[in-house]
C-alpha cells in the first residue's frame, strides 16, 4: 500500500522539487555562460602573454642566435599556467620547444606573429592550463548551490505556513465527514475559510439531508408494505375459506348429482356434470397453489446445512407412486451438503422432478440429478450448480424463458397450474442463485439452477449421506 502524507509534505515536496529543479536549470545556465567568459579571459590573457614574449624575443629569432633565445624566454615566461610554448621562424621551423608541453587540446592555445620593423620573422604558440578557470568555475558552482538551498530552505518554510489553513480545513472537513457518518452532525453546519472546503461542506450536508429524506421515504414504505402485506393476508384467509367454500358445496352437489342422478342423466346431461366436476377440482388446485405461491415468502425457514442427498431421499418417497408407474430410473450422484432453506429446496427438487416425470413420453424414462462446484463469473465467489436431466420430450427455444412465469403450461392437462416452475425460480433467487435450462425437442431437458456456498462450519454439521442411484422400482446402491 503507498505511503500517505498529509497536505504540509506535500506541499514541501513539490515547492522542493521545484526549486531545486529551478536552481538547477538557473545553475546550468550560469555555468555554461560562465565558461564562456573564463574561457575568453583566458584566452585573452594568453594572447597577451604571447605578444610580450613575441616583442622580446624578435631579435634574437630573426637572427637566429638560439642561445640569446632560450636566456630571454627563461626570463620572461613566469606563470605557472604556461602549459604549452612552441616559436617558430618564419619558415615553421621549431627553434624552440620545451620539453614538458602539454597536449594543445588540454590548453587554451594562442598563436601570435614575430614581427621585427614590421616584417614576420616567426611566430609565438602559448597555451595556459585551465585549472585557474576551473577553481572560478567551482566558486561559480558553490555560490549557485549556497544560494539555492537558501532559497530552497524560504520557500520550503513558507510552503509549510501557507498549507497551515489548508490542512486545518481538510482536518475539520474529515472530522465532520467522520460525525456525520456516526450520526452525530445532524442539524450541524461546516463552515471555513477555504471555499472548497465550505462547498464540499454544503453537498455532504445536502447529501445528508437527502438522506434522510431517502430513510423517511422507506420508513413510509416499509409501513406501507407491512399494511399491504396484511391487507394480502387477509386477501388469502378470504380466499381460503370465502372461496374455496363454495367450491366445495359445488364439488359436492356435482358428485351428489353423478352419483344419485347418472341413470336419469342422458350422455350429454353426464359429461357436463363431469366437466363441471373436474373444473371444480382444478380451480381448488389452482387456489391451493396460489395461496401457496403467496405465502412463499412469508414462511422462509431459517437456513441451515442440509445434504442433498439425504433430503432428496424424502422427495423420492414423496414421488414413489409416479416413479413407479412409469418405471423410472433416478440416477443420483453424490451431492455436496449446501447451507438452504431445507422446505424451500425439497420444493425445488420436487418439482423439477415431478415434471420430469410427467412430460417424459420414453418408454425408459432416465432422470439424473447431479452437482459441480464452480465459480461464480461475476461475483468471482465458489457456488454449487446443480442439475436435473431427463430424456423426455424437451421444450421449444422459444419457451426457455416463458415457462418460468406464472400460470404457463406448454400443454394443457388436469393436474398442471402453471405455477410449480415459477416457485422453484422464486426460491433459487431468494437463496442468491440462477436458474436456466438447455433442450431439444425428442432428445430431452437439463435444468441448471446455482446456490452460493457458504461457510458450513458457521452454521453447524450435518451428517451426509453418499450418492445413491434410486429406481422406481429398486433399492439404493451406492453411485460407482
Amino acid at each position: 500500500m503507498a505511503t500517505k502524507y498529509n497536505i504540509r509534505v506535500q506541499y514541501a515536496v513539490w515547492v522542493a522539487v521545484v526549486v531545486l529543479g529551478t536552481v538547477v536549470s538557473l545553475t546550468s545556465v550560469h555555468l555554461w555562460r560562465g565558461i564562456e567568459q573564463q574561457e575568453a579571459a583566458v584566452r585573452w590573457l594568453a594572447r597577451h602573454e604571447a605578444r610580450s614574449l613575441a616583442r622580446v624575443i624578435g631579435p634574437s629569432v630573426a637572427s637566429t642566435n638560439i642561445n640569446t633565445l632560450l636566456s630571454l624566454i627563461e626570463q620572461s615566461v613566469h606563470d605557472e599556467e604556461v602549459r604549452y610554448l612552441r616559436v617558430l621562424d618564419s619558415h615553421d621551423n621549431v627553434l624552440y620547444r620545451p620539453p614538458s608541453n602539454e597536449e594543445p587540446s588540454r590548453v587554451v592555445l594562442v598563436s601570435e606573429p614575430i614581427e621585427v620593423m614590421d616584417k614576420k620573422v616567426g611566430a609565438v604558440e602559448l597555451g595556459l592550463g585551465r585549472r585557474r578557470m576551473g577553481q572560478l568555475l567551482w566558486a561559480t558552482l558553490l555560490w549557485d548551490l549556497g544560494i539555492g538551498m537558501v532559497l530552497l530552505a524560504v520557500f520550503v518554510a513558507g510552503s509549510f505556513l501557507i498549507s497551515g489553513p489548508v490542512q486545518a480545513g481538510v482536518s475539520s472537513l474529515a472530522d465532520y465527514v467522520r460525525r456525520v457518518a456516526k450520526g452525530e452532525a445532524r442539524g450541524e453546519k461546516l463552515e471555513s475559510d477555504l471555499a472548497e472546503v465550505d462547498l464540499a461542506a454544503q453537498e455532504l450536508t445536502a447529501l445528508m439531508e437527502r438522506v434522510d429524506e431517502a430513510r423517511r421515504w422507506l420508513d413510509r414504505a416499509q409501513k406501507e408494505m407491512k399494511a399491504t402485506q396484511k391487507e394480502m393476508d387477509e386477501y388469502t384467509y378470504v380466499i381460503s375459506h370465502d372461496l374455496k367454500e363454495p367450491l366445495r358445496g359445488m364439488e359436492a352437489f356435482s358428485k351428489f348429482l353423478a352419483e344419485g342422478y347418472r341413470d336419469k342423466l342422458d350422455e350429454e346431461g353426464r359429461r357436463h356434470i363431469d366437466i363441471i366436476r373436474k373444473s371444480v377440482l382444478r380451480m381448488q388446485r389452482l387456489i391451493n397453489d396460489l395461496l401457496h405461491f403467496s405465502r412463499l415468502s412469508q414462511q422462509r425457514q431459517p437456513m441451515h446445512p442440509v445434504g442433498m442427498n439425504t433430503m432428496l431421499m424424502h422427495v423420492r418417497v414423496r414421488l414413489q407412486h409416479a416413479l413407479d408407474a412409469k418405471n423410472v430410473d433416478l440416477r443420483v450422484n453424490k451431492l455436496p451438503t449446501i447451507v438452504c432453506d431445507e422446505t424451500a429446496m425439497t420444493e425445488v427438487f420436487h418439482n423439477l422432478i415431478s415434471n420430469a416425470i410427467k412430460y417424459n413420453d420414453k418408454p425408459h424414462p432416465v432422470i439424473e440429478i447431479g452437482c459441480t462446484e464452480k465459480t461464480n463469473p461475476e461475483t468471482q465467489q465458489p457456488e454449487y450448480e446443480f442439475f436435473v436431466r431427463d430424456n423426455g420430450m424437451g421444450i421449444k427455444k422459444e419457451y426457455f424463458d416463458k415457462i418460468f412465469q406464472i400460470f404457463q403450461r406448454l400443454q394443457r392437462d388436469e393436474e398442471g397450474t402453471g405455477i410449480g416452475l415459477t416457485i422453484v425460480r422464486r426460491v433459487i433467487e431468494w437463496h442468491g442463485g440462477r436458474i436456466w435450462l438447455e433442450s431439444e425437442e425428442g432428445k430431452g431437458t437439463t435444468f441448471y439452477f446455482t446456490i452460493p456456498k457458504r461457510d458450513i462450519a458457521k452454521t453447524g454439521t450435518v451428517v451426509e449421506m453418499t450418492g445413491a442411484t434410486m429406481k422406481g422400482t429398486g433399492s439404493i446402491a451406492p453411485t460407482v
